[in-house]
């Protein structure tokens, strides 16, 4: 484990597989993970790439800020970027996020002064920006049943959000809880008896301020368009708290996009890491060379 300092002065666990000579590809965890949410993507990926996960601000065993404001959009891109910035060892990085990780990965791709990436994975895991944008497309069209599904978002987001509230409901264990209900419900039960550990709300229950500093105010200031970077869209069929549909229409300004739905639930890198190990492969494979990238048409995959 090696560390690298924030702009603000936290520190991060950055962790390493693989040979530093082969391509580089950073994976970024989601809410309530910390890096070994990544265990069986890194199994897959580490014979052939230098493969970096890190416990993002707030978890696992990095910094922990105490104030909302420290866990802002800016802020965590930051974080990435600084990453980013320690381990390329000169060749560019592929970017792979989950949930939050796809959130902050996305933010950091949508600015304009983003370095050294290749490309991107997203998994579970939209640009809040683009959110707005999306409902408005839906709207137009007249594709309110679209709208209706992401009915939970709001309420599970708005509790989250509260101050103090959220951080004491990680800290009893009762996220934990209602996770591990969904987990068995909708992930592959071989799977989850092999990796039982799963998120961890309590033990990562600073992270959970995420919510309340970037929710409400991206939702009401949007500011992040598309992106030059290759982008491959992975929508888990049973992911119940971003649900396919939500994932199937993405910017119209990113030219470089390919969206597949896979098997599994929402913490699919976690249950099911062959198949997103298998596709992050490829598609790293498909665009390790900046100079040679071609549009890609949405493909679903059983």
């Amino acid at each position: 484990m090696t560390t690298v300092t924030t702009s603000d002065g936290h520190d991060l666990a950055v962790h390493s597989a693989g040979d530093i000579s082969k391509p580089t590809v950073v994976l970024v965890h989601g809410f309530p993970d910390d890096h070994t949410a990544w265990e069986g993507i890194v199994e897959r990926l580490a014979a052939d790439h230098h493969v970096v996960t890190y416990d993002t601000r707030g978890t696992g065993a990095s910094g922990r800020p105490g104030r909302i404001a420290d866990y802002r959009l800016d802020q965590l891109a930051a974080d990435l970027q600084a990453v980013i910035d320690h381990v390329d060892t000169g060749g560019g990085v592929h970017l792979v996020g989950h949930d939050w990780g796809s959130v902050q990965a996305w933010h950091l791709i949508t600015d304009p002064r983003v370095r050294r990436v290749l490309s991107f994975t997203s998994v579970s895991g939209p640009c809040i920006d683009h959110v707005p944008g999306w409902v408005a497309r839906k709207a137009k069209a007249g594709r309110y049943g679209d709208i209706a599904t992401m009915w939970k978002s709001p309420l599970y987001m708005g509790l989250f959000s509260i101050p103090l509230l959220a951080p004491l409901l990680a800290r009893l264990g009762l996220i934990d809880a209602t996770l591990k209900l969904a987990i068995k419900a909708i992930e592959q039960p071989e799977q989850v008896d092999r990796r039982p550990a799963g998120p961890s709300a309590r033990r990562n229950a600073a992270s959970i301020r995420i919510y309340g500093a970037n929710v409400i105010s991206r939702l009401r200031n949007p500011a992040r368009g598309g992106t030059d970077v290759p982008v491959q869209v992975l929508t888990p069929h049973r992911d119940i708290f971003v649900p396919p549909v939500t994932q199937r229409d993405p910017h119209p300004d990113i030219p470089t996009i390919e969206i597949r739905e896979i098997p599994g639930g929402h913490w699919a890198p976690t249950y099911n890491p062959t198949v997103v190990g298998d596709l992050v492969a490829g598609w790293i494979a498909r665009h390790q060379q900046a100079d040679g990238l071609q549009d890609m048409s949405s493909e679903e995959v059983r």
